[in-house]
């Protein structure tokens, strides 16, 4: 128990890094050579994490990007799209990742609303060519980006040419602009600091109990907020997480299996795929080192984390967030059936709600509102 307390002491510890450069190089000092990314056949350790966005910093610096610079990127969830985000924080440049689906439209509106300064995209992926999008829409633009392309090769450069990192302080500016999607209208840009992020990330890794014998999952964009989020937990608990470019059962389960996942989810429509397949073989485990779901985004029914555990062998927790605050409520593995069943969770440790009338004022306890 005490060894699960020390843990749990450094991670609190690390919480309260000022900025995610600090966190990463905070964390990277306590354990260099612990893996923390994996992919197919390629990994990262804490200590490569940092050393290799330093040199991807430097180049980008070579490039022109500065702190306060806007910098889109519209990347998959690949090692390569870690260490460019990693980057970017060394810099303190203002990121504004944009999911890998969108398209013209959302882009367009992206890059002028931002007024980014650079465009990162990974050039022909999947059948589309994003850099021929990108072209297309800084035509159209008053102040069009600088595009490159960051998918297999990034930046390079020599860290002797960076200047220090960023001041504790620049944790409470703006350093993220998220992108919510827009069907009808256009998508909203919500705004985050560094100490935002890692806030809502220190939620969830508090909650989920989580230890460095753990290994996660990211198979979500790492463009939207969840990246950050779980990245965040990665860093304060020292655990690493296996990246998937392209999510589809069954393919996915050799890696889940190969890298012995122990926790994966990340929605209620990923439950039902991994329930599905667990059915095709009842008899055997699907994923024989799992033992937590964990996840969010749209609302879990009570059958559905009843079958998880019924048939999985697994715990299943969920929560609610958005992208303006990430982390709102989350089930905890040792909360109550009932708990983990009928809700969604309860606020974690450090977040505080309240329930509002339509005019913003707060209700009594036991009232609906917003």
């Amino acid at each position: 128990m005490t060894a699960v307390n020390d843990v749990t002491a450094s991670a609190h510890a690390l919480g309260a890094s000022r900025t995610f450069w600090e966190l990463i190089e905070r964390r990277a000092a306590l354990t260099p050579d612990r893996p923390v990314l994996l992919q197919e056949d390629r990994s990262l350790t804490f200590g490569e994490l940092r050393d290799r966005a330093e040199r991807v910093a430097a180049g980008l610096y070579g490039m022109g990007v500065r702190a306060g610079s806007v910098v889109a990127w519209q990347l998959p969830t690949r090692l390569e799209t870690a260490l460019l985000s990693f980057a970017l924080t060394r810099l303190g440049a203002v990121q504004s990742p944009v999911i890998p689906f969108y398209r013209d439209r959302e882009v367009r509106f992206a890059l002028r609303e931002s007024g980014a300064a650079f465009f990162a995209v990974p050039g022909v992926r999947r059948g589309f060519d994003h850099t021929a999008m990108a072209e297309r829409i800084a035509a159209e633009l008053d102040d069009p980006p600088q595009i490159f392309e960051a998918y297999d090769v990034l930046p390079d450069g020599d860290p002797a040419v960076l200047p220090p990192p960023p001041e504790p302080a620049s944790g409470e500016e703006v350093r993220w602009i998220y992108w919510t999607s827009g069907t009808t209208s256009d998508p909203k840009g919500v705004l985050h600091t560094d100490r935002s992020l890692i806030a809502g990330g220190s939620c969830l890794a508090h909650a989920l109990k989580l230890l460095p014998d753990d290994v996660g999952s990211m198979a979500f964009p790492y463009a939207h907020v969840a990246g950050p989020d779980y990245t965040v937990m990665l860093l304060l608990y020292g655990f690493p997480a296996v990246m998937f470019e392209q999510f589809a059962l069954p393919d996915a389960l050799a890696e889940y299996r190969r890298h012995g996942v122990t926790v994966a989810g990340g929605s209620t429509a990923f439950y039902a795929m991994f329930l599905a397949e667990q059915r095709r073989a009842p008899d055997r485990p699907l994923i024989p080192t799992l033992r937590l779901l964990a996840g969010g985004g749209a609302p879990k029914p009570p059958e559905v984390y009843h079958a998880v555990v019924r048939e999985m062998g697994v715990q299943l927790t969920h929560g609610y967030g958005m992208t303006e605050v990430p982390m709102i409520t989350m089930g905890a593995p040792d909360d109550t059936t009932e708990n983990l069943a009928l809700t969604e969770g309860r606020p974690p440790e450090g977040m505080e709600i309240r329930i509002t009338d339509e005019h913003g004022e707060p209700l009594p306890y036991g009232s609906e509102g917003e």
